[in-house]
């Protein structure tokens, strides 16, 4: 099974290109192909094109929350795939605000087709050893990145818990590896969250942890709380910030790298 991230933040390859975003790639076992998030804009399927994924064989898509940044690329999905399921959790489209009230939630005017559209309410397999898990417990409320982000109710701005935030839990050689887009709920509630259910030794955790804003401190605790757990290997990206990775790269005692457009990453072998 491999992984291939086609959208983040930093790109080394002179013929593919970076935004603010994040979109990965999976091929199971089974050619099962899965798109997690589509990143700011159409520009995911230009570096599928070049990295040989044809886009229009993808399977399944699977948007792990309603940002714009993770979002942006679904009306180009629509237009170059017809067929693929599509997994969202409820509140996917909520008007979604920042901290200066600007919009940064799901692109106005996308309409997935109801025959496509799948509502995650339980956690679903959508292929064998794949599963989109809808439940991130908030075990330690002070992991969460919720500060100036809210959902616009009317006239009243509400603070924005990401109740429609969702992850992908994949299943291989009886281990646990596990996708996160931004990890808003937290990406050791998340990682908490996916033992409970599952039961198994983790492999990988790949995806943002939405620490960019956080200070020393807060990154010195979740380097600890991280070292308590027994992680094979952390990819980070995206949201995670680069000056908080180097310190977690300095104070996580185990395998961590920074995830880039274009890394591969093999699940199984």
């Amino acid at each position: 099974m491999k992984i291939k991230i086609i959208i983040e933040n930093t790109v080394f390859q002179a013929e593919a290109k970076a935004e603010l975003g994040f979109s990965a790639y999976i091929e199971t076992d089974n050619h099962h192909k899965i798109l997690f998030d589509t990143g700011q804009t159409g520009l995911f399927a230009d570096n599928a094109k070049i990295f040989e994924i044809n886009v229009n064989e993808i399977d399944s898509l699977v948007l792990s929350h309603g940002h714009y940044d993770h979002t942006g690329g679904l009306q180009r999905f629509l237009l170059l795939n017809d067929h693929a399921n599509i997994y969202v959790k409820e509140g996917y489209d909520s008007n979604k605000y920042n901290r200066i009230r600007k919009y940064i939630g799901l692109p106005k005017g996308i309409q997935i087709p109801t025959h496509r559209l799948h509502i995650v309410k339980e956690t679903t397999e959508i292929t064998d050893g794949i599963f989109v898990c809808p439940f991130i417990q908030l075990f330690d409320p002070r992991e969460t990145h919720f500060t100036h982000l809210t959902i616009r109710d009317g006239e009243e701005y509400k603070e924005d818990t990401f109740n429609d935030e969702q992850y992908l839990s994949i299943i291989n050689n009886g281990k646990l590896s596990i996708i996160s887009g931004c990890a808003h709920r937290g990406i050791v509630n998340t990682i908490t969250s996916a033992i409970q259910t599952f039961h198994l030794p983790i492999d990988l955790v790949m995806g943002g942890f939405h620490t960019l804003h956080e200070d020393e401190a807060t990154i010195h605790q979740l380097a600890e709380k991280l070292n308590a757990l027994d992680i094979n290997r952390i990819v980070a990206c995206h949201c995670t910030g680069i000056d908080q990775y180097a310190q977690l790269k300095r104070e996580y005692h185990g395998n961590i790298s920074y995830g880039h457009v274009g890394l591969n990453v093999e699940i199984g072998n």
